[in-house]
This record gives structure tokens, sequence and C-alpha cells, in this order.
């Protein structure tokens, strides 16, 4: 089913947006994430941010915003659970690899339930902090992934995080799209007894 009947909702969302320069939203948003964490990537942050992955008029405040980074995290861990399944097929190796292989699967299996169900309450404008614990486990199953894989090369899952697996680049996308959207998340926790943002 496509993202754009699953989430018919998000047209009416949209029409509710406050008028504000998208650019400069952008941008403010991305600096003010990126100085609150080391490991926090602002370019990603602004490219992501201007490409929504369904046709929508820009967001306009914080609320459209953070949707934005909630359905490219669902669309890469829907992508990226069919990736791990042809690798599966391809991959004739029923050791070490393909029993991560495997973990991995479930894992984004199970974190597309989470960021579906995200989506749904945060249209429905229900608990933020609903939404932020299911966006977190939906992060903690691609660093689960990768330091699957990172056991067998280097004995065990401490360290910097170095995204080397056969989805390393998927899992790294997911745990950045998670960021972006939990950073704007907590801006909109912070300003609720200021502002109205919905």
């Amino acid at each position: 089913m496509k993202l754009s009947q699953v989430f018919f909702p998000i047209f009416l969302f949209f029409l509710v947006s406050q008028a504000k320069s998208t650019t400069d939203m952008i941008s403010q948003t991305c600096k003010s994430c990126a100085a609150k964490s080391k490991i926090f990537d602002y370019n990603f942050c602004v490219s992501s941010l201007n490409n929504s992955p369904i046709s929508l008029p820009s967001p306009t405040n914080l609320s459209s915003l953070a949707l934005v980074p909630m359905l490219q995290a669902l669309d890469n861990a829907t992508a990226t659970a069919s990736t791990i399944q042809q690798l599966l097929i391809l991959d004739e190796d029923s050791g070490f690899r393909g029993a991560c292989l495997r973990d991995c699967l479930e894992l984004y299996e199970d974190a597309t339930d989470r960021l579906e169900e995200a989506i749904r309450v945060f249209i429905t404008r229900k608990e933020l902090g609903t939404v932020n614990v299911m966006v977190s486990a939906a992060m903690e199953s691609a660093v689960t992934c990768e330091n699957g894989f990172r056991e067998r090369d280097d004995g065990d899952g401490d360290g910097e995080m170095t995204w080397m697996s056969p989805v390393g680049s998927e899992n790294h996308k997911l745990f950045e799209f998670g960021q972006i959207a939990l950073c704007i998340i907590k801006m909109m926790s912070a300003s609720v007894t200021t502002s109205v943002y919905f």
C-alpha cells in the first residue's frame, strides 16, 4: 500500500500549517539540533528536510517539519527490509553473516511497524512522548543490526559506530532520520506551554 493511501490525513494536517519561510526554518532547526549533538549531521538534516518523500506542500512549521524525517525513516526501513530479504536469497552463507541478516530483517520489520504507528499517533495529535519512544525504538533497531555484524568484525559492539555492515548505509540513514525527528519533537515539547504548533 502506498504511503499516500495509508497516510491520507496528512493532506488535511498540512492545511493548518502556519506560513513561514521554509528555507529559514529548516536552516535554523538543523543548526539548533547540530548545536546540541556532536554526531548530528547538519548537512544531512538540511538535505533531508528539503526533500519530502511524498508530494506535499513545503513544511511551514515544526509540526509539518517533524513529519518529513518520520516518513523518510519509514521509507528507509521498508526498503531496507526488502534489501535484506534479497541479500538472504542471494547469500548462500548460512553462517554468521546469514544469522546477522535474519536478525536485521526481524529488527527492520519491527522498526517499520513502530514508525507506522508513530506517524499515526503524530498525525492524530496524541502524546509526543509516545512518538518519541517509537522513533527511538526504530533507531535502536538500526544500531542493534549494525552491532550484530561488529561483534564478528572486532569482537564487541562497543566504541564508535562505523556503519560498515552489508546494510551499514541504510542503518546509518535510519539513525540519522530518527535523530532529526526526535530533535524537532523535543522542540515541540519544549514549546507546548508557550505556543500552539498545530
